[in-house]
């Protein structure tokens, strides 16, 4: 009796090796890809907050305008000289500062940020400071900045208007 040894069709060390390596770079492929595109949508919600954010900081300085003109004072009243604010939707006046600390802003449990140092709420990682420069008696110019950082890099939004006297 003899034993025929059959030769069966089947894969070398080198086609396995080939093929597990085409199939790992495909999955690192992908796996950066998704990565990338986390990444992208914590930046862009961040954006969109920072814009939000500094939108509402200009539209409180328009409504300080507004309310002086309806109690008969200075269209400026609240804000007559120049210099650097913070200034939040529970405030009723802008509050003039030299320290970039008063700009940090706190969110609440319904999701409202605010300026408040003493709170016990988590800071929101947003910063929101409002430049106003006197441009003459009859206009001055607004500049929202907003300060975060994300992963340890720092990013900056800045929204501009200019407030007119024009009543």
């Amino acid at each position: 009796m003899s034993l025929k040894v059959k030769n069966k069709a089947g894969f070398t060390l080198i086609e396995v090796i080939t093929i597990f390596f085409i199939v790992t770079m495909a999955l690192v492929g992908i796996l950066a890809l998704i990565v990338q595109s986390l990444s992208s949508q914590t930046y862009n919600k961040n954006n969109l907050v920072a814009y939000q954010l500094a939108q509402e900081g200009i539209e409180l300085i328009r409504n300080f305008r507004d309310s002086s003109w309806l109690a008969s004072q200075a269209w400026n009243a609240k804000f007559s000289q120049s210099g650097l604010y913070y200034v939040d939707y529970r405030d009723t006046l802008p509050h003039l500062t030299e320290d970039s600390r008063y700009g940090d802003l706190k969110q609440d449990a319904a999701g409202y940020y605010y300026h408040d140092l003493n709170s016990f709420y988590p800071s929101s990682g947003f910063n929101r400071l409002i430049r106003i420069s006197m441009i003459d008696p009859k206009s001055a110019t607004v500049r929202a900045q907003i300060v975060w950082t994300d992963h340890g890099r720092p990013y900056t939004y800045n929204l501009e208007t200019i407030l007119y006297d024009w009543r």
